[in-house]
């Protein structure tokens, strides 16, 4: 063999080498969890609040005043509104994780913020910037309180709007608020009408359009959209209103009762369990179905509000692009539904989806970019709601 001839074979050799060691690299590698990412579990049976670092797997837990309780993160996520209905209580928890835009600290320790309400039957949460605030059905009151004063005031204000009702609120930017109204025109707690009003109560636009029964209500804060027995509500925060009606598809008798908001994708979600989910455009007056199914228990905005999450009762989750709403991840667990709490939640991050599995005990978490690559995190109890807290960030605070 000539010298020539031996070169280019230990070259050809040298290269297959770094090829066949750069596809072990990237064949290993594993996606990992951003550093400041926490998640918050709700218990299904108890009064547990389970808040886990998905990155060490370290679980800590917390007891809540009541058992059974819904679970909301404000718009920052760095606090959750912990809402008993029942026991007519609200609190709110610290997460620890403060983000400021694209990066984020340590703020002190996981534990609960100072503040309470104790108003009759609060039910709807809502945040936007600084403000919190919760609908009360028991009095048609908001509880209303900003984030910088939930280690420091010890109740919040209370504002009665209206007949006691069960009811929604969304908060503007410009400070107001629109609210449920009841006129009495129909039977039952449902209201017909929305008015806003100012932190004080007092009205500052009046409604102008009646329906036959309001329930579910998203804004971005400008613009709110309030679900209707006769179409979508589309309230500005400049007091104009108007309703579009549902298209045939839809109909009074699917009419979508749960309105979502993502942020990240300026879009509203219409939501109506053994039916569907929609695209609700407020600026165009149109419809876009994701999804009509009649086993569908939740679709849901991700954490950032970018994509979309459904979830059926057979345990198939599905992933939906939020911009060209194609179907971008499939597949089935082993998940049942159970009576009362004991349904399983779905929340998202830029990396994995967590799906709560009650009578499991676990949480299973799914790799965005491939349902099959799965981890289950066993949690003690019926994990049941589940929320992320904290920021989508890495060590260095990028995206």
């Amino acid at each position: 063999m000539s010298t020539k001839i031996k070169f280019y074979l230990f070259i050809f050799l040298l290269t297959a080498f770094a090829a066949c060691k750069k596809d072990s690299t990237i064949e290993h590698q594993k996606t990992e969890e951003n550093k400041f990412v926490r998640l918050l579990i709700a218990d299904a049976q108890d009064k547990t609040l389970t808040f886990i670092n998905p990155v060490t797997n370290q679980q800590s837990t917390f007891q809540a005043q009541f058992a059974v309780n819904n679970i909301y993160p404000t718009e920052s996520k760095r606090f959750a509104g912990i809402i008993n209905a029942t026991n007519n209580h609200v609190s709110f928890f610290d997460s620890g994780v403060e983000a400021h835009g694209d990066h984020a600290h340590l703020k002190g320790t996981p534990k609960w913020a100072l503040t309470n309400s104790l108003a009759v039957r609060p039910t709807h949460f809502y945040s936007l910037g600084n403000e919190i605030a919760v609908f009360n059905d028991g009095d048609a009151s908001l509880s209303l309180v900003t984030e910088d004063k939930l280690h420091t005031q010890a109740q919040t204000n209370h504002i009665v709007v209206d007949r006691a009702h069960h009811g929604a609120v969304v908060i503007f930017n410009n400070g107001s608020y629109a609210v449920t109204e009841k006129d009495n025109s129909i039977s039952g707690a449902l209201p017909e009408r929305v008015k806003i009003v100012n932190a004080a109560g007092q009205v500052l636009h009046t409604s102008t359009v009646a329906t036959k029964g309001i329930h579910g209500e998203a804004g971005n804060g400008s613009t709110a959209i309030f679900g209707t027995v006769g179409g979508m509500l589309i309230v500005k925060s400049d007091g104009s209103q108007n309703l579009v009606n549902w298209p045939s598809e839809i109909g009074e008798a699917n009419w979508l009762s749960t309105i979502n908001y993502g942020k990240v994708s300026n879009r509203f979600l219409g939501f109506k369990s053994k039916f569907g989910a929609y695209i609700l455009d407020p600026s165009q007056n149109s419809f876009t179905k994701v999804i009509t199914v009649n086993n569908i228990r939740s679709a849901v905005f991700d954490a950032e509000g970018k994509d979309i999450l459904v979830l059926l009762e057979d345990g198939t989750v599905q992933l939906y692009s939020g911009s060209s709403l194609a179907k971008l991840q499939e597949v089935k667990l082993n998940i049942t539904f159970g009576t009362g709490a004991l349904v399983p939640n779905v929340t998202a991050t830029k990396h994995f989806v967590y799906v709560t599995n009650p009578n499991g005990g676990e949480v299973i978490q799914l790799e965005r970019g491939n349902f099959s690559k799965q981890n289950k995190i066993l949690v003690a109890g019926k994990p049941a709601k589940i929320i992320m807290l904290g920021a989508d960030f890495d060590d260095e605070g990028n995206h």
